[in-house]
């Protein structure tokens, strides 16, 4: 991958990481667990409980791409991003434009 487009993904990454950080760093209500004297019924304090649980998973989610685009940031400075982790081809554009944290081609990914 020539250099142009190496410093093109940095900044979409770069992007990216920007917009994930900004939404960790928002206090999210339905993260925050229900306190039991709080008088709601039976059946919303289990939505509210899957709600929150949601929100969580949602969180997790954020931080483990967060961490994939910061490993992807990593490659691009050994001069490893855009090739396969297991063939070594290089990774089509248009794959790591959809997924920019690709590690494995789409022949290697099936």
């Amino acid at each position: 991958m020539n250099k142009d487009n190496l410093e093109k993904f940095r900044s979409l990454i770069e992007v990216r990481i920007d917009e994930i950080n900004k939404k960790l760093g928002v206090d999210d209500i339905e993260t925050k667990p229900i306190a039991p004297d709080v008088a709601i019924g039976r059946l919303s304090r289990m939505d509210s409980m899957q709600m929150q649980q949601m929100a969580l998973d949602s969180i997790r989610r954020q931080k483990s791409e967060l961490q994939n685009l910061r490993n992807a940031l990593t490659r691009i400075d050994k001069g490893t991003y855009g090739n396969c982790g297991l063939c070594r081809k290089p990774i089509a554009e248009a794959r790591l434009e959809a997924q920019l944290d690709a590690v494995l081609c789409i022949n290697c990914a099936r």
